[in-house]
């Protein structure tokens, strides 16, 4: 499988490049689909090149949510279930969001990640 890193930007007032992937599997090319933002900080001191070869680990997980969304047939009750969310507020107990290794993965991967819009890249 391969993997493709568009960098689209690098926004220097919040030190963050700003990123697309695509895989053999998506249906498009990395530069056609929304930038994601990664604050490039939290790597140290590392050179360029080290910051993209560690952003490139997301990559599996990031085309496949792609394929995932690009092949979602849309399903009319869950649609109502998830519009029923809207105005909800959910609390969870530290055991029940923080209890594989998965978990910490996911949360250390957030911590860079920042979606942002067109609109926001001067």
């Amino acid at each position: 499988m391969d993997y493709k890193l568009y960098v689209s930007g690098y926004i220097e007032e919040t030190q963050q490049l700003l990123i697309s992937f695509s895989s053999d599997e998506t249906a498009r090319e990395a530069i056609d689909y929304q930038s994601m933002a990664f604050d490039v900080v939290p790597y140290g001191d590392v050179t360029a090149q080290e910051v993209i070869d560690a952003i490139s680990k997301v990559a599996p997980t990031v085309c496949s949510d792609v394929v995932v969304q690009e092949t979602y047939t849309d399903d009319s009750a869950k649609a109502q279930e998830l519009r029923d969310l809207v105005g909800q507020e959910f609390t969870y107990v530290i055991s029940e969001v923080n209890d594989t290794q998965e978990n910490n993965t996911v949360a250390e991967i957030s911590k860079t990640v920042t979606f942002i819009t067109d609109s926001e890249v001067l």
